[in-house]
C-alpha cells in the first residue's frame, strides 16, 4: 500500500548500481531507491554500463535500471549517456532528477528539460579522491596527466552542484566542504546522515557460533577493517601499527576484507614485518557474509588518510554491537566522538593508530562500550527509514508538493 499521495517519478543518474560496483556510494542510492518505492514513489536508475554481458534494460524488484556506453571519459561516451536518456525520457518523463556522480549526469543531463529539478547527493570530492589514487606515480608525464584530470573533476563536480536546487550531504563535514570547496550556499544544503539495515546489521545470538561459521579462532581477540584496497583508504598504516600493537597484545589477529590496487604492495609489508600470524589479507567479503564477520569481530578500525563521509561500514558495524576505532578526518568523528572520544586517534599515522588500538585493548574506559548500547546508538540516529523521509520531504520541498501530514512508524 503506497504511503504517499502524491507518486514522485524520480530519475537516479549514477556511475553503476551496487550490484553491478560495490561501493558506500552506490549502496545509499539503491538504499534509498528501494524505500522511496516502498513509499509509493517510482525510482528508475540510469547508470554506466559495468562490463558487456549487462542488461541495456533491467527491472530490478521495484526498480527500472538502464545501461548505456560504458565506463570511462570522453565525449563518446557523453553523447551515449545523452542519447540513452532521451530514450528514456521519451517514453517515461520525470518529476526530478536525483545524481548521486557528478560526471555520469553530464551526458543525461543534456536531454532533461530546463524546468525539471534537480537534486544532489554530494558523496565527496570526487577530484581529490581521484587525485589521490592517480598521483601515486614516478612519471611527470603521469603527474600531468592527474593533475590536468583533476582540474576536469573538479569543474564537473562545481557544475554539478551550482545546477541542483538542492544539495544533499550524509554528513556535516561534507556540507562544509561543498561549501568551501566548491562555493555552494549553505541554505542550498541540507545534511541527512546514512542508514544502517538494522533488521540484517544485528547483534549476534552467539559470537562463537559465528567464529565457528567463518573458521576463525575463538581463541583470539579480532580486529577487522572492511575497504576498496586503495592508497586513501591508510591501510597500509593500520599493518605498520600491528607492529606495534602485537608486541603487547599477542593473541590479536586483524582480518582486511576487500580488493583493489593495493593489495600486492600490502601484502609484501605483511611478509616483510612477519605479521602472516597476525594480518590477514581475506579479499572480498560476500556480501550475504558481511554481516557475520562483523559479528565475529571484538573492534573494527577505520583507519582512512583522506576525508571520508560517514562511511557505512562503521554504523553496520557498530548495529552489530562492535565498536569503532577511526581516524581523525573527514566526518568519522562526528560519530564516533558521541560515543566516546578516545575511539577516535590522535592521527592517520601508525603510531597513532596503534596507540588507539592499544588504549581500547586495554582501558576500561570501554565500559559503556556495550554491545546493547552501541545498537541503541544506530538505531536512535541512524537509519533508512529516517534518511528516505527526510529526502522525500526535500524532494518535496522542491517539487512545491504538501508535506506529509504525518509520518508512519518508523520499522528499520
Amino acid at each position: 500500500m503506497s504511503l504517499s499521495l502524491d507518486p514522485i517519478r524520480t530519475l537516479f543518474l549514477a556511475d553503476a548500481v551496487f550490484e553491478d560496483r560495490p561501493g558506500d556510494s552506490r549502496a545509499a542510492a539503491q538504499k534509498l531507491a528501494l524505500g522511496l518505492t516502498q513509499r509509493g514513489h517510482e525510482v528508475t536508475f540510469l547508470v554506466a554500463r559495468q562490463s558487456p554481458g549487462s542488461p541495456e534494460d533491467e527491472q530490478r524488484g521495484p526498480l527500472r535500471i538502464i545501461r548505456y556506453g560504458g565506463a570511462g571519459m570522453g565525449p563518446e561516451f557523453i553523447r551515449r549517456g545523452q542519447e540513452a536518456c532521451a530514450r528514456l525520457w521519451a517514453q517515461t518523463p520525470f518529476d526530478l532528477v536525483h545524481t548521486h556522480f557528478a560526471y555520469s549526469s553530464v551526458g543525461p543531463l543534456r536531454a532533461v528539460p530546463k524546468s525539471v529539478p534537480r537534486v544532489r547527493t554530494f558523496h565527496g570530492s570526487w577530484d581529490e579522491e581521484g587525485w589521490l589514487e592517480e598521483k601515486q606515480t614516478d612519471s611527470l608525464l603521469g603527474m600531468a596527466k592527474a593533475a590536468i584530470k583533476r582540474r576536469v573533476r573538479y569543474g564537473i563536480e562545481a557544475q554539478s552542484l551550482s545546477e541542483s536546487a538542492k544539495v544533499l550531504t550524509l554528513s556535516d563535514c561534507f556540507s562544509q566542504i561543498a561549501q568551501d570547496r566548491y562555493g555552494v550556499k549553505s541554505d542550498k544544503i541540507q545534511v541527512i546522515p546514512g542508514g544502517t539495515d538494522i533488521e540484517r546489521f544485528c547483534l549476534p545470538g552467539d559470537k562463537g557460533s559465528v567464529r565457528d561459521r567463518l573458521e576463525l579462532p575463538r581463541d583470539r581477540r579480532i580486529l577487522l577493517t572492511v575497504s576498496r584496497l586503495a592508497p586513501r583508504m591508510g591501510l597500509d598504516n593500520l599493518i605498520k601499527a600491528m607492529t606495534a600493537v602485537i608486541k603487547r597484545h599477542r593473541d590479536v589477529l586483524l582480518l582486511i576484507g576487500g580488493k583493489g590496487p593495493e593489495r600486492d604492495r600490502l601484502n609484501d609489508i605483511i611478509k616483510s614485518r612477519g605479521l602472516e600470524s597476525h594480518v590477514r589479507l581475506i579479499g572480498l567479503i560476500p556480501d550475504e557474509d558481511l554481516a557475520a564477520y562483523y559479528q565475529a569481530s571484538d573492534l573494527f578500525v577505520l583507519p582512512t588518510i583522506a576525508r571520508d563521509g560517514i562511511s557505512l561500514a562503521t554504523t553496520e558495524a557498530l548495529a552489530c554491537g562492535v565498536p569503532v576505532i577511526g581516524t581523525p578526518t573527514g566526518a568519522i568523528p562526528e560519530i564516533l566522538s558521541r560515543l566516546a572520544p578516545q575511539l577516535v586517534a590522535g592521527g592517520t599515522d601508525a603510531a597513532s593508530l596503534a596507540a588507539a588500538i592499544d588504549g581500547f585493548l586495554e582501558g576500561n574506559w570501554t565500559k559503556n562500550l556495550t554491545p546493547e548500547n552501541l545498537r541503541e546508538f544506530i538505531e536512535d540516529r541512524y537509519t533508512w527509514t529516517r534518511h528516505v523521509e527526510d529526502v522525500e520531504a526535500v524532494y518535496r520541498d522542491v517539487l512545491k508538493l504538501p508535506q506529509m501530514a504525518s509520518k508512519p512508524i518508523r520499522a528499520t
